[in-house]
C-alpha cells in the first residue's frame, strides 16, 4: 500500500498523541478508505518505524497506594494474559502455526496461510476471544515470529 507523506504524517501524530494500534486501523479505514487488518497496520507502523507512544503515569496519592498498584499488573500477567507458541513442524498449507491460550484460559490452534491471513482453530465451537485478547496475541505473535529460528 502506498501512502502519501501527508497520511504518513497523520498516522505519525495520532500514535504520539497516544492512538492505539486499532485507533489507527479506523484511521487508515475510515479517512483513507483503505482496508487494511490489525496485524496489516502493526506492520506498515514496523515499516514506516513508528511505534505507540508510551502511557502516562498515574500520580500516586501516597507510598502505599503506589506499591499497590505496582504490584497488581505484576501478578496480573502472572495468572491471566495471552500466551503464543509457534509449532516447530507447521501445519500443512500454512506458512506458520502454533497454539494460542487466552487469558480466559481458552486454547485454539492458529496458523498464517501464505498470503499472510491469520486464522483461529478454537475447539470451543463459537468462541471468540475479547478485542484486548486478540490484539495481546497479535503483538506476541508478532515478537515470536521475530525471535530466532522461525
Amino acid at each position: 500500500m502506498q501512502l502519501t507523506d501527508e497520511q504518513k504524517a497523520q498516522i505519525s501524530k495520532c500514535l504520539a498523541d497516544g492512538a492505539s494500534i486499532a485507533d489507527v486501523q479506523r484511521l487508515i479505514n475510515e479517512d483513507f478508505k483503505v482496508q487494511m487488518t490489525y496485524m496489516e497496520v502493526r506492520f506498515l507502523m514496523d515499516d514506516l518505524n513508528l511505534e505507540l507512544a508510551e502511557p502516562k503515569p498515574e500520580p500516586a496519592e501516597d507510598a502505599d497506594a503506589s506499591t499497590d498498584l505496582e504490584a497488581a499488573p505484576a501478578e496480573a500477567e502472572l495468572v491471566g494474559g495471552v500466551q503464543v507458541e509457534v509449532d516447530r513442524i507447521k501445519r500443512p498449507g500454512a506458512a506458520v502455526s502454533g497454539t494460542v491460550t487466552f487469558s480466559d484460559g481458552v486454547s485454539a490452534k492458529w496458523y498464517v496461510d501464505p498470503y499472510g491471513r491469520l486464522g483461529l482453530d478454537s475447539d470451543k465451537e463459537g468462541y471468540q476471544p475479547s478485542e484486548e485478547d486478540i490484539q495481546e496475541f497479535q503483538l506476541e505473535l508478532q515478537k515470536q515470529m521475530q525471535g530466532p529460528g522461525v
